[in-house]
């Protein structure tokens, strides 16, 4: 989950390493949409917290911070932490800006100081929209209860007046899901450094060699790479056997007959791409190449029916028509890319009842990782019998295309590595 990682440098703003900071124009890009938003609802003010996941923060200010939005008028931006102070003074995307701990602190009172704000600035007695209070269709879609602090909500109610106090997750969501050139920019950045730690674990694996080893030179590949958090989702295991999926360091060898399923996520300035990625060490058993097959004819498939007018029904129907239907069911898995938490969320074990009528839009970006359910399997996702290969995609007025360039392979490891 994407927390405070990432965003919160010695000035509160790092910049990305290797990318270009996000320009003045998207951020009056987002800003115009969200009012517009706003204006829909009869929202007069957007409040967004950074406490436990920092997504719509970033959004609105492209930093970690309170953001108190208006309709009409200057947002400010509330810091917290031990920097805050001299953060406060340099320049960012919110002209208005205040420190919430005078000296510095790691324990910010983000609702106390917020509300005291909202006070003096006379920002009472308006529609208020707080996000996070629940999850939505397009953002926050793995917190359906949301993520926003109950203490922090209930001092900014008292201040605003609970009756005003609405939810601003939907606003947030419709808002983030078309995304801006500069984004989906970003997002392929975010790719990049995904492919680099398949690369590095290509290089690395072999036979005999510890899973911790080439975890390990797959998070510096990401760090060389220039990323600003890390992340690696690690399944190891024997075709058919039960699997755990480790995001933390791994135990025991490679050995012949281990398939990994992996899954690369870095952020970059809190943008998070995906690429998906599987290996086998030794000679994949024919089951395995069957199903890797069955699944790279899926995800042509999907990706020629993902139009702009089309809705999600027609891409599963397309993967229908190329897979079959029989000797198990092709999954189509997809879902939302971009600052974290991003939907829609179109995966095994969810209500799929309204996901066929959903209209694709242009400029949204989604993960797509066809996944084959086998007969076989114990449950309708089952790790036992994965070699999902998946890459990020963006809808363009003229169809999806990949932001990756990585080979569609299933990464084998064979003897001759062996040392």
């Amino acid at each position: 989950m994407q927390g405070l990682r990432g965003v919160q440098g010695a000035l509160g703003v790092p910049p990305p390493i290797h990318e270009p900071m996000f320009s003045l124009a998207e951020r009056d890009r987002r800003w115009a949409r969200l009012r517009e938003l706003m204006g829909d609802a009869d929202v007069e003010l957007l409040i967004v917290l950074p406490e436990s996941i920092t997504s719509d923060s970033l959004y609105i200010a492209d930093t970690a911070g309170v953001t108190i939005f208006p309709r009409e008028g200057d947002p400010v931006l509330i810091l917290g932490g031990p920097q805050s102070d001299f953060a406060a003074e340099q320049p960012q995307w919110v002209e208005d800006r205040v420190s919430a701990t005078k000296g510095g602190s790691s324990a910010v009172e983000y609702g106390r100081v917020t509300a005291e704000l909202l006070r003096a600035r006379g920002l009472v007695g308006r529609r208020t929209a707080v996000s996070g209070l629940s999850g939505d269709a397009l953002s926050s879609v793995r917190q359906p209860d949301g993520y926003a602090l109950h203490t922090t909500v209930r001092r900014i109610a008292e201040a605003v007046g609970p009756e005003h106090v609405v939810d601003g997750t939907p606003l947030l969501g419709l808002a983030r899901y078309v995304k801006g050139d500069e984004e989906v920019t970003r997002l392929a950045a975010s790719v990049r450094v995904g492919e680099a730690a398949a690369a590095a674990m290509a290089e690395t694996a072999r036979v005999g060699m510890s899973q911790a080893e080439v975890f390990g030179q797959m998070l510096l590949a990401q760090v060389r790479a220039g990323a600003d958090a890390l992340q690696v989702a690690w399944v190891p295991g024997a075709w058919g056997a039960t699997r755990h999926r480790y995001v933390t360091t791994p135990p025991g060898l490679l050995t012949p007959g281990t398939h990994v399923s992996t899954e690369l996520m870095p952020e970059i300035r809190g943008y998070q791409a995906q690429v998906a990625q599987p290996m086998v060490i030794g000679k994949p058993t024919a089951r395995a190449a069957e199903v890797f097959a069955r699944n790279a004819v899926a995800f042509d498939a999907a990706l020629a029916a993902f139009r702009p007018g089309a809705r999600w029904g027609d891409v599963i129907a397309a993967v229908d028509a190329a897979v079959g239907t029989t000797d198990g069911r092709m999954f189509p898995l997809m879902h939302g890319r971009g600052l974290g938490n991003d939907g829609p969320l179109f995966v095994p074990g969810l209500d799929e009842t309204h996901v066929p009528e959903q209209p694709i839009l242009p400029n949204t970006t989604f993960v797509l990782k066809p996944f084959l359910q086998l007969p076989e399997a114990p449950s309708a996702f089952a790790y036992q019998y994965d070699v999902t290969w998946g890459d990020t995609i963006v809808v363009t007025h003229d169809g999806a295309r990949r932001l990756g360039t990585r080979e569609r392979e299933l990464t084998v490891i064979d003897d001759e590595k062996e040392r």
